[in-house]
């Protein structure tokens, strides 16, 4: 027998998919409450029961995303101990990860813009804020400041969101997101250096 929480999951999950795939296709504005509840094959109240607007669903399906690209990027093996180049090329990954024609319109055009810069940057901080400071703590130099790598990570979360809604919004992506990767590398690198201190 089938629980009331198994129902609303499996309501959820299928309003997830019927809402990112409408909007990958149609972009945002041109889909409808509507076009969701009949594609997911659910009752409008239903839809309202989970979603207080089209938007909330947007929000729910940028973060599925994000939670998506964090995944993979975990799942990327790295040397231990890592390296800066390691760190380098695992933000180029986000970049083209993010820029991916599945992902690209709702993660870096329409997420920002729909859902403004505050609520997208808390989605996208939610995600890699810790497994970017816990990857500049092992590339710093041993006995780093704490404060001082907890603004290295406001810093380049800072130039990698930059650099993905310059990717998302290039003609190329993944040209754009080679050309911004080897900047963040040059970052990386300067970042992990030994600096003297007064």
């Amino acid at each position: 027998m089938v629980s009331q929480r198994e129902r609303s999951e499996r309501t959820i999950a299928a309003i997830l998919e019927a809402g990112r795939a409408l909007m990958t296709e149609a972009g945002y504005a041109g889909v409808t409450v509507d076009d969701v509840t009949a594609r997911a094959g659910v009752a409008k109240g239903a839809y309202y029961h989970h979603f207080s607007s089209k938007q909330t669903l947007l929000d729910a399906v940028v973060d599925q995303l994000q939670g998506e690209i964090a995944d993979e990027l975990r799942a990327d093996r790295r040397p231990e101990p890592l390296s800066s180049d390691d760190l380098a090329a695992a933000l180029e990954g986000y970049l083209r990860r993010a820029a991916d024609p599945a992902r690209r319109r709702l993660v870096l055009v329409e997420g920002p813009e729909v859902l403004g810069w505050e609520r997208w940057r808390e989605i996208d901080d939610a995600h890699f804020a810790g497994m970017t400071h816990a990857a500049l703590e092992a590339i710093l130099p041993a006995g780093t400041d704490p404060e001082r790598v907890s603004a290295a990570t406001r810093l380049l979360l800072g130039a990698v969101m930059e650099a993905a809604l310059a990717t998302g919004r290039a003609p190329e992506p993944d040209r754009a997101a080679r050309r911004y990767g080897e900047v963040l590398r040059d970052l990386v690198a300067g970042l992990a250096s030994p600096h003297k201190t007064d």
